[in-house]
């Protein structure tokens, strides 16, 4: 039982010293991008009031609530199709 644990510890501590030494020879010191990029995508602004108007009415459209609908045929007197 022994022999196991003192294995399975061997075999952790060369793997994180091995996994430190690449991050060490490539320079990776922060695996995660910087969030600045896509917050600066999204929080553009828009330029004119036409772009203001379509945003706002956009976001209306999105947020706005979908309603079933009756549909009712309407026939023709002539009796066409």
């Amino acid at each position: 039982m022994g022999f196991l644990i003192k294995f399975l510890l061997f075999f952790t501590i060369v793997y994180l010293a091995m996994k430190a030494f690449v991050r060490f020879l490539t320079g990776k010191r922060n695996t995660q991008a910087p969030p600045r990029q896509q917050q600066q995508t999204y929080t553009r602004q828009p330029e004119t009031q036409d772009d203001r108007i379509i945003e706002y009415q956009k976001k209306n459209f999105e947020k706005s609530d979908v309603e079933d609908v009756d549909f009712v045929e309407i026939k023709s007197k002539d009796g066409e199709k």
